[in-house]
């Protein structure tokens, strides 16, 4: 019959309610029945337990994120996303029977067996030695800050050797200086190529490739004969290239003496501009043919060419630096002080372990000037 209202009566159900103190606080669970209440009470004990356990002994991977978040204010982004790939490459290697890997593991529980499981995984994952060997290096530093911090009382990577070295280093090969008839061949193909004033004011003034990405008109003083370097080409920590506020280094952040020759370049790469990009201004003198950012990728595959014409061993654009800075020390050695000005250095020293290396014949023509009357 329309209208009736049905016979049934609504059942109202009141929530039970109960508390309990951990750790000097005290938390609030609801619950229709006892066991049920009793049930959420233990779950948040359980979830209080871990969360008090994550506090006091994280995973790896759970104080990595904090060892990250305390360093953005002290190092580049740059840095951050290159270390980040170092401790994911340690990171996610599996380390027990289980599948778990090392990140997984709570700091506390990772002994030095489980860092060389990691180091043997690098290995065989056909990473070369001097990656491992940083990633490594890494690593231990992230160990260090934990112990620092207290949430362990020793580092278990300390008990992991580096592995000897068994490839050439890269300042011998593709970051080599080149030789006089290298450089010949190099430049004698390379006419024509986009990046020749690229190829050109690297070696001209020794510049990194990401210092060259980031010149603008501003930082060319004609009048003075001065390049200034004051930023670079980098990446966020998503991996965009951006123009970073700073140079690579503190030490980076200097004049350059422009020669006529390094002005010319300038010059030359200035009317290329006006014919590819017609009236458009780009913020930077130096891009890639679509108007981007000069990534070095993009030089060095250009280089990977160009060698593979001229008939010599391949190279990457550092090497244009590693040439710049031998040429100068072999024809001006007294000016080693100098030389580490122009390159953007911290100290001489590196300067020195870097190039003289390749001096070996002006060593031994400097041993044969030597006369000592006995």
């Amino acid at each position: 019959m329309a209208g009736k209202k049905s016979g049934k009566k609504k059942i109202s159900r009141s929530r039970l309610k109960a508390s309990f103190v951990y750790q000097g606080k005290r938390y609030y669970v609801q619950g229709y029945t006892q066991p049920e209440l009793k049930e959420n009470e233990h779950r948040k004990r359980l979830e209080l337990e871990a969360r008090q356990q994550d506090q006091e002994n994280p995973t790896l991977n759970s104080y990595y994120k904090r060892f990250t978040e305390n360093r953005r204010r002290k190092v580049k982004e740059s840095t951050i996303r290159s270390q980040s790939f170092q401790f994911r490459n340690c990171a996610d290697i599996v380390i027990d029977p289980q599948g778990a890997t090392l990140g997984e593991y709570r700091l506390a529980e990772i002994r030095p067996d489980d860092i060389q499981r990691v180091q043997d995984g690098l290995v065989r994952s056909g990473r070369t030695t001097e990656t491992v060997n940083n990633c490594m290096d890494h690593l231990r530093h992230v160990f260090n800050q934990a112990v620092r911090s207290r949430y362990i009382v020793a580092n278990p990577c300390t008990a992991v050797d580096n592995l000897k070295r068994t490839e050439a280093p890269a300042r011998e090969t593709i970051h080599r200086a080149l030789t006089q008839e290298e450089t010949t061949a190099f430049f004698r193909e390379a006419e024509g190529s986009y990046y020749i004033n690229d190829f050109k004011l690297m070696i001209q003034t020794g510049i990194r490739v990401g210092e060259l990405a980031a010149l603008n008109a501003f930082d060319v003083d004609s009048k003075d004969m001065m390049l200034h370097i004051n930023k670079t080409v980098t990446k966020d920590e998503i991996g965009a290239y951006i123009i970073g506020d700073t140079p690579k280094t503190d030490a980076g952040n200097r004049d350059i003496p422009l020669t006529n020759q390094a002005l010319e370049t300038i010059r030359a790469q200035r009317q290329l501009n006006q014919v590819v990009f017609g009236n458009v201004v780009h913020q930077t003198l130096f891009r890639s043919p679509e108007g981007a950012l000069l990534r070095e990728y993009q030089v060095n595959r250009e280089i990977k060419r160009i060698c593979k014409k001229a008939g010599i061993e391949k190279f990457t654009c550092h090497a244009f630096r590693a040439t710049f800075a031998t040429r100068f020390i072999e024809q001006r050695p007294q000016d080693y002080k100098v030389l580490s000005e122009i390159l953007g250095h911290s100290n001489t020293k590196i300067t020195l372990d870097l190039y003289t290396h390749v001096m070996k014949d002006s060593k031994i023509k400097a041993m044969n000037g030597v006369e000592i009357a006995i």
